[in-house]
């Protein structure tokens, strides 16, 4: 039996229409059914299965890019696996529960630290005081990969971040150019964009009136966290 015709017979065992699968499946109806009008396609899925199995591969290792598989858990490959198997009703059933879980998460408060400064000399964060508090909220407001709150100080961001603003932190160990961070440099807390220039490290204001800082191979720079966005905003990274 063709692709087509293993399709067609899967969406009448599960009672799918086209365009159900289409909706599940991320995909365009007009792609989706294009697919199913030509033989070709099941010739050259047969083909890339061969050719990936010649490389001691898979056919996703061949077709996807790295960031449509960025961020996929073994055990969430697991869970999209199991999911592919059920029928409409089972499908139903597990958005429903995934639904109703995702309103009590984000209904939740949690709490994270909100810093006045960044970093004390010589440590990645400073020890917690009075002074510096905490942000509460739901995750509707603070997002999810947040680790802690810092308050800015100064305009050297500005107009992205004013002075006072507070933004959310993701803790990671590496930064890619072009990312805002939270950096120490020789003891001094930061937030800057990261930038290169002719293999040279820079940190960057937003504000013009503040040139480039070059990072000398004499500097101690240490990062400290990936800035996320201001409160009240997206998780996007700015």
């Amino acid at each position: 039996m063709s692709f087509a015709g293993k399709v067609k017979e899967l969406l009448k065992k599960n009672g799918m229409t086209k365009a159900e699968l289409a909706k599940d499946a991320g995909i365009a109806y007009t792609t989706l059914d294009s697919m199913l009008k030509r033989e070709t396609d099941t010739e050259r899925l047969a083909v890339a299965f061969r050719i990936a199995k010649a490389l001691g591969t898979s056919v996703e290792e061949l077709v996807f890019e790295e960031d449509d598989k960025k961020g996929v858990s073994p055990e969430e490959e697991r869970i999209l696996k199991l999911y592919a198997l059920l029928d409409a009703r089972g499908k139903d059933t597990v958005l429903s529960l995934l639904e109703k879980e995702a309103d009590i998460s984000k209904s939740t408060l949690i709490r994270i630290p909100l810093y006045d400064a960044p970093a004390a000399a010589g440590e990645p964060l400073p020890v917690l005081t009075e002074e510096n508090g905490f942000i509460e909220g739901t995750r509707e407001k603070i997002p999810q990969k947040a680790s802690f709150a810092i308050r800015i100080s100064g305009d050297s961001m500005e107009p992205l971040l004013s002075n006072g603003d507070p933004v959310y932190v993701e803790r990671v160990s590496e930064l890619m150019p072009g990312q805002i961070g939270i950096f120490l440099l020789n003891g001094e807390s930061l937030c800057k964009r990261l930038a290169e220039e002719d293999g040279k490290k820079l940190l960057v204001s937003v504000n013009p009136a503040y040139p480039p800082i070059t990072i000398l191979d004499t500097d101690d720079l240490r990062l400290v966290g990936r800035v996320i966005a201001p409160e009240n905003e997206s998780e996007e990274e700015i």
